[in-house]
């Protein structure tokens, strides 16, 4: 063994002696190719966007590219009537303009020198193009931690990771596609400027590409927050432990002052933006430091070692008093209920969205994978070394995956932490499974280990790694690698099943849409299908994927759960001329099936809570039984059980669900995207009539 151990190390150091970089470069070359090929397997099914938000910022780019350069003045002056009939949306001061204006700056560039695309492609390439960024940017982080190998391995871990090829593959053009590569960027630069030894041109050049780039950030990706309240955080905890320099202080004042005159200029956060945690938090942190570069000019006395404590215990009774006065604004509800969980059980169109529900064990280990206990290695080294980038990295990485503990959508936050600390921790692994042969076969008298852990080591790995990366049987339900998170077809596609096959239901209905229904003709449908309504079907929705108005989207759901009669004067109300719903059913055979529970058959349940939560008087024990299903009087009585087609029969012991066609006399049906019994899901329109 002493002796294979000495001839391995001889042989490759004669091979790669002078060539290590060229290896490297080749190694990340492919690793960024590997990234970039996972994420556009969607293509196979055709360029389309996945989900639901991507069309909207479709729509936002588009209308920016078809004014040329004016449209990015002119995005924010937009009143968009064909949603949140009658009233509209003001577009330009409800979304985050980052990602439509990066897609239309590249394409007018593109167009500027000859090169002409279609927005549709550009749109749906772009999230992959990025993903190759983020995972640059893994690997120069992880070189931060552990030289080359933990650079290599991070950006490896990352290209396969599932947590961000879900949202990084072909088609997801939305904000965490450009949201991500800005934060690690963000990172980077800010872990180069505390780099001892940094000249000061240094330090401000990187702290100013910090700045700038969390600053856009906060103008694509509302998860900003997280990054812009960690910056101010990890710098004074860097100071509390010993670490305090002038650098710091210098690196943080710049990176926090450019961010946030970026986050001021953006509409939808504005000056008021200033009064938020978020911002209030870099400004406490700022004073804070101040204070521990003063007590370095102060006479050598205990109260002047002590003064950034006094400082921190003002601050604190200062924000509670700002507080109390309601000086000091907290984040939306939203990003609040990720700090704590429990409060979005009171919130009913919040809870509705299955990406806002709390992750469970087998959700965090599919998005993370074996990552997550590479991860709790690579901390481990970090924090015994305790170097300015170990800790940065480190709580970064503990409280995202804290974040994504308790949002299901953030496990695309803490993916890229995790891939990085997990790079680390096996290179560690690695770099001391190689000293152990070391040790044998120069220290005859170690007491040698044993055979069987040689073996088992690189084996135990090898089996991880690949379990992680090999894709799992076709159809499965859920992905178990990257390749099975990437290799499913656009949920327009899919009709929003979970199923690897095309589903024509949606398209075929949307397309009926744009040749059939009058141009003025104004959709009711629940708010999941308004993007597409409005982007696809080119007609005006009343509410849709924005949940601007939970006023609105309470009335839409009690129409629906209401009788006929009301529901009619509701839409009427509304301006509704049509009304929309999606069912998904499994035949068996050509006379009975069951629902599947994907569409409104399944989303009812939400229309009613919702409803409860605007004022409207439904008790919800009566439309739901104690197992779950919905009674008689949910089929009988609420216009949405009376549309769905599909009706409860019991045959020989068993409930199935018939064709059974709606028979009310002011909802007339115009449109079937299927016969009965021949398709998994079905898209039905219906015209009001009098």
């Amino acid at each position: 063994m002493r002796e294979f151990g000495g001839r391995l190390a001889s042989a490759v150091k004669r091979v790669f002696r002078g060539r290590l970089i060229l290896v490297e470069i080749f190694l990340l070359i492919s690793i960024l190719f590997l990234g970039f090929m996972i994420r556009i397997l969607p293509m196979r099914w055709g360029i389309y966007l996945t989900e639901f938000d991507p069309w909207m910022q479709f729509k936002e780019m588009s209308y920016v590219i078809e004014r040329g350069w004016r449209g990015f003045i002119d995005f924010f002056n937009w009143h968009d009537y064909t949603s949140w009939y009658p009233y509209g949306r003001d577009v330009g001061r409800t979304a985050f303009p980052g990602l439509p204006f990066m897609a239309a700056f590249i394409y007018h560039i593109l167009h500027g020198i000859g090169i002409e695309v279609n927005a549709l492609e550009l749109a749906a390439m772009f999230p992959p193009i990025m993903a190759v960024i983020a995972i640059l940017f893994a690997y120069l982080l992880g070189r931060e931690l552990g030289g080359r190998p933990a650079g290599l391995l991070s950006a490896f871990f990352l290209a396969i990771s599932s947590g961000h090829i879900e949202r990084s593959l072909f088609g997801w053009f939305d904000d965490e596609s450009i949201g991500i590569p800005l934060m690690l960027i963000g990172l980077w630069a800010y872990i180069q400027a505390l780099k001892e030894g940094r000249s000061q041109k240094g330090v401000v050049a990187y702290a100013v590409i910090a700045g700038l780039s969390l600053g856009y950030m906060t103008a694509s990706w509302g998860a900003a927050r997280f990054p812009l309240a960690f910056i101010p955080l990890i710098s004074v905890l860097l100071a509390l432990l010993g670490r305090y320099r002038r650098e710091l202080l210098t690196a943080f004042t710049i990176t926090f002052s450019t961010y946030t005159l970026i986050a001021l200029m953006v509409p939808k956060l504005g000056p008021g933006y200033l009064r938020e945690i978020t911002i209030l938090a870099g400004f406490a942190a700022f004073i804070i430091l101040l204070s521990f570069e003063a007590s370095k000019f102060l006479p050598a006395n205990i109260h002047a070692k002590r003064l950034p404590y006094y400082v921190i215990l003002a601050g604190i009774a200062g924000f509670a008093v700002l507080a109390a006065l309601g000086a000091a604004g907290l984040p939306g509800f939203k990003f609040l209920s990720v700090l704590i969980p429990s409060l979005r059980h009171d919130l009913p169109i919040f809870v509705s969205v299955a990406e806002n529900q709390l992750s469970t064990w087998s959700i965090l280990f599919r998005d993370l994978g074996f990552q997550s206990m590479l991860m709790i290695i690579g901390i481990y080294y970090a924090l015994r070394r305790r170097r300015d980038e170990d800790i940065i990295l480190s709580v970064f990485t503990i409280l995202s995956v804290y974040f994504s503990s308790t949002m299901v959508r953030l496990s695309t936050l803490a993916a890229p932490s995790v891939a990085i600390l997990a790079g680390l921790g096996l290179a560690e692994l690695l770099i001391g499974f190689a000293r152990s042969l070391r040790v044998v076969a120069l220290k005859p008298r170690t007491r040698a280990v044993g055979i069987e852990y040689y073996l088992l080591t690189p084996l135990l790995i090898g089996a991880i790694l690949l379990f992680s990366f090999t894709p799992g049987a076709y159809g499965i339900r859920y992905p178990l690698s990257g390749i099975d998170a990437a290799y499913a077809p656009p949920t327009i596609v899919s009709s929003s099943i979970p199923v690897r096959a095309e589903v024509p239901a949606w398209l075929k209905a949307l397309e009926w849409m744009r040749e059939n229904l009058p141009e003025d003709a104004v959709v009711a449908s629940w708010w999941d299908y308004g993007y597409w309504i409005t982007v696809l079907g080119n007609r005006t929705s009343i509410v849709d994927n924005a949940t601007l108005n939970s006023t609105q989207i309470g009335e839409v759901g009690y129409a629906f759960m209401s009788n006929e009669e009301t529901a009619y004067m509701v839409f009427r109300k509304l301006g509704a001329t049509h009304v929309l719903i999606f069912v998904t059913h499994i035949p068996y055979g050509q006379q009975a099936g069951v629902l599947l529970g994907y569409g409104d058959e399944g989303k009812w349940i939400w229309m009613l809570r919702i409803a409860v939560q605007e004022g409207h008087q439904l008790n919800e024990s009566e439309y739901m039984s104690p197992e779950g299903s919905p009674t008689n009087k949910f089929w009988t009585e609420t216009t949405l059980g009376q549309l769905i087609p599909f009706k409860p029969y019991q045959i020989s012991g068993q409930t199935y669900h018939v064709y059974s066609p709606s028979g009310l006399k002011h909802f007339k049906l115009v449109y079937a995207s299927d016969e009965p019994y021949t398709s998994y899901a079905y898209v039905y329109i219906y015209e009001l009539v009098d």
